[in-house]
């Protein structure tokens, strides 16, 4: 709304000038247009969606439907993911970063709020003059100025919302940052423990390999297998030598990743768990437009659209004529002015008006690139809309895919143990090749790796399928914003 004021009658006569001064600076303010409306959520999103998209009522991929409810660290009842999290958003470099931006948009939004405030400033000096006669004279200045600005058409209102909006934006992104961070920690987590598990079962596969060749080596002494045999072993565990390292190496990079995530110096030193937590069951997937209310990152994508709906109303807005109001006031002492009586205290007061007459089209330009502007952020938040979209439907599908596949490679697993156990009894016993043994051998540590990497993929797909729900980390809602450094 715009401003309004009101001041007591004078109780002097002043002149009719000065009446006029007085009556146009009293309404201006009062004169003042009102902002268009901000375009609504149910708007913005039709214009921002290509005709004929229609989101549904229900996810496609579950019939899970009910309320997304926060605090899914917790859910998990793992005290060391929440000790990892806790760290993470105490320590990490990218989101002290992401919280300095809050602060600097904060006071971008003040900057631009400011300049529908009067400007106030001073001008004191003095001066010494001393000539060669002997004589001294001084001389003194004192003013204070006072301008304004008058926002009649609501252009500085609407460059204060954009600002507003534009804060309002990186706050948002803060707190996904931060939902996306403790996301990050907690699926490195799960990826650690799978590499420390990787790591046991080749060093497993060597121990097996060995006694394998050790096996074979004493049939190759009593002569009842040829040394083919004996160097087909061999290499099956150099072979498995050589994935000891690799696994090991891929052990080393989980961990510098998650210590640089932490904040820490990349030492491959952090210790992470040997074995998987129960998997809580899968949370509520609530309906698909209630992320649009509850992801941080669409609703500042949503007020990235606002700001830019603001800034090109002020564009348009600068076409319109601006008025500006001073006042000074102030004394000039000087010794000769004051044996004249020349130096009175004076005051000063001035009304100004521009009109943009003509500028080379600058004006008219920066009105388009506002409008094409405002098309680009109404296009990006579609794009971001769908995106999450996508992303809920890809994680509550797999969710179900990775819950239906586990008891197949768990059942798969063990039938392969038992072919191994028996081929290697009937190895001993002259049934079989060496070849055969060697191919199951290898089959099942295949089988136990790839149940390993699927029971990693099923809980990273949880963690993600939780952020792209829009659930909290901790009790409270994803979208709240938390401006201070963690």
């Amino acid at each position: 709304m715009p401003a309004t004021c009101t001041t007591r009658r004078p109780q002097h006569t002043v002149p009719s000038w000065r009446t006029s001064l007085v009556a146009v600076l009293l309404a201006l303010p009062a004169a003042g247009c009102a902002l268009k409306p901000p375009p609504a959520h149910e708007a913005t999103l039709e214009a921002a969606l290509p005709p004929g998209t229609v989101v549904p009522g229900a996810w496609v991929a579950t019939t899970r439907p009910g309320v997304v409810a926060n605090g899914w660290l917790a859910e998990l009842d793992d005290p060391a993911v929440a000790a990892i999290v806790a760290e993470a958003l105490a320590n990490n470099t990218d989101l002290r970063a992401a919280a300095a931006n809050v602060q600097a948009a904060q006071q971008a939004a003040l900057v631009a709020g400011s300049r529908m405030l009067p400007w106030v400033g001073a001008n004191l000096g003095g001066n010494v003059v001393h000539d060669d006669s002997g004589s001294t004279s001084e001389s003194t200045v004192a003013y204070v100025g006072v301008a304004w600005e008058a926002d009649v058409w609501g252009r500085l209102r609407a460059t204060r919302a954009a600002a507003e909006a534009s804060a309002q934006a990186t706050e948002l992104d803060y707190a996904y940052a931060r939902q996306s961070l403790a996301a990050t920690a907690a699926r490195l987590w799960y990826l650690n423990t799978q590499a420390n598990q990787l790591v046991t079962l080749s060093e497993r596969a060597v121990d097996v390999y060995r006694q394998l060749t050790d096996l074979v080596q004493i049939r190759t002494d009593y002569g009842k297998v040829s040394k083919l045999d004996l160097a087909f072993m061999r290499s099956k565990l150099e072979t498995a030598q050589s994935d000891l390292e690799s696994a090991r190496a891929a052990q080393g990079e989980a961990r510098r990743g998650l210590e640089v995530l932490l904040g820490r110096y990349p030492a491959a030193e952090v210790q992470t768990a040997a074995q998987f937590p129960p998997l809580p069951p899968p949370p509520q997937a609530d309906v698909p437009g209630s992320l649009l209310l509850r992801r941080p990152d669409l609703l500042a994508s949503e007020q990235q659209v606002l700001a830019a709906f603001r800034r090109q109303e002020a564009a348009e807005l600068a076409l319109l004529p601006g008025f500006s109001l001073s006042l000074s006031g102030g004394r000039l002492g000087d010794e000769l002015l004051t044996l004249l009586d020349l130096n009175p205290w004076l005051a000063a007061a001035g009304i100004g008006m521009s009109v943009p007459v003509y500028q080379g089209g600058r004006l008219r330009a920066q009105v388009e690139i506002a409008t094409a502007e405002q098309a680009a952020a109404v296009a990006g938040y579609g794009s971001a809309v769908l995106g999450a979209f996508r992303e809920g439907e890809n994680t509550v599908a797999a969710d179900t895919i990775y819950a239906a596949r586990l008891p197949y490679e768990q059942r798969a697993l063990a039938d392969r143990k038992e072919t191994v156990r028996i081929s290697r009894i009937q190895y001993t016993a002259g049934r079989i090749d060496l070849l055969w043994v060697g191919e199951l051998q290898a089959a099942e540590i295949s089988n136990e790796q790839n149940l390993i990497k699927i029971v990693t993929a099923q809980r990273a797909n949880r963690i993600r399928m939780y952020l792209a729900l829009g659930s909290g980390f901790d009790a409270t809602a994803a979208a709240q914003v938390s401006s201070t450094a963690p």
